[in-house]
């Protein structure tokens, strides 16, 4: 059985451009919820940190996980960040117990 990859990232959006980001962010998402090799996505907002956005996905397996990294859909969308971050991305790979 191939091992899932599931990520949780955490991007700190310096908060004048949070309102730039978030609906470039949703329409990502509508791309990658329809790849076959992703099982979730889910796109949110700390409550106490509005400018972070959390990512939380599950991928079926390593090689899903990185044709989802090479579509242009998730491309753009790194570049576009490119400047618009407080913080480098915090991204924890965890697994399903």
């Amino acid at each position: 059985m191939k091992k899932k990859i599931i990520t949780n990232a955490a991007l700190k959006i310096n908060p004048e451009f949070i309102e730039e980001v978030l609906p470039i962010a949703i329409e990502t998402k509508a791309h990658i919820l329809l790849e076959e090799g992703c099982e979730n996505f889910v796109l949110m907002r700390k409550t106490e940190e509005p400018n972070t956005i959390v990512i939380f996905a599950i991928y079926t397996s390593k090689e899903t996980y990185d044709w989802h990294l090479e579509q242009d859909y998730v491309k753009r969308f790194l570049a576009f960040l490119n400047g618009k971050l407080d913080a480098p991305p915090e991204v924890t790979y965890l697994e399903e117990m």
